[in-house]
């Protein structure tokens, strides 16, 4: 079994092309970091945005992450408004779970109506989003088709911020409402940013890459901090379930920028 970084990085650019453009080495194992982290259940879904590659595609690159054995789970894909997200089907099915009997769901509305930003509690408008995509998720086990396309009669009622937060297993999402136009008031608004790190360390691969990296007001991080604790052990427990990633770390920087784009 060949996992060397040359192998995969030239299956990514084989199958992940566009045009003449391929993706850089960098770029290609960090995408075998991320994908190997919904494999093993670190993450429940990654959002694949490096280029504008179809889920055929990513099908046929996951067919050969399989091959090579970097890949044991039967990984599915979810195709939402031309967004492309990866997922593992357990682990994606007991995340939904969990936010709906816990009410964990931290949400933060930026609306630009508002002066700054406020913390929201477990709306019904979330928690009928949530209950939506798991149903589907459920309708679709049985189905021999690996890629699951969310329809635009169901979607557009969705906040996608809101929604890709939520199936990247964020520990906070932001909200607004979508009917009134796609602004928000984080501008010039200071924001606690924390990314996670980890390493990928197997055969003869040693890649370092971002797992999560999300964003929570300052003004409301005091607000947060236990929940933001509550999140970050529960990530360190299935971190530490597997041994094919290492080097967990996390970091927080604060910045403030002149416009946010959500």
């Amino acid at each position: 079994m060949d996992t060397s970084p040359d192998v995969l990085i030239a299956a990514a650019q084989k199958f992940l092309r566009t045009g003449k453009k391929r993706l850089s080495p960098s770029t290609c194992l960090d995408l075998t970091v991320q994908i190997k982290a919904v494999d093993l259940g670190t993450k429940p879904a990654f959002l694949y945005d490096c280029n504008a590659t179809n889920p055929e595609q990513i099908q046929l690159y996951l067919n050969s992450l399989q091959e090579y054995g970097i890949v044991t789970s039967a990984l599915q894909i979810l195709s939402i408004d031309d967004n492309t997200f990866i997922f593992n089907l357990a682990t994606i099915k007991s995340h939904l779970d969990e936010l709906l009997q816990n009410k964990s769901v931290l949400l933060i509305d930026v609306c630009p109506s508002r002066k700054q930003p406020v913390l929201l509690g477990f709306e019904k408008r979330t928690e009928e989003m949530i209950k939506a995509l798991l149903g589907l998720f459920m309708n679709e086990v049985h189905e021999s088709s690996s890629v699951i396309v969310v329809g635009e009669e169901l979607y557009n009622e969705w906040n996608l911020c809101t929604l890709f937060g939520i199936l990247l297993g964020y520990p906070a999402f932001y909200w607004f409402d979508q009917t009134k136009g796609f602004g928000n008031c984080l501008c010039m608004t200071p924001l606690v940013v924390s990314t996670v790190w980890v390493k990928l360390q197997i055969a003869d691969i040693s890649h370092r890459c971002c797992l999560y990296s999300f964003s929570v007001p300052e003004k409301l991080w005091s607000d947060v901090q236990c929940h933001m604790q509550q999140w970050t052990e529960h990530l360190r427990d299935r971190f530490n379930k597997q041994a094919v990633l290492t080097d967990l770390c996390f970091s927080r920087n604060t910045v403030t920028l002149p416009a946010v784009t959500l």
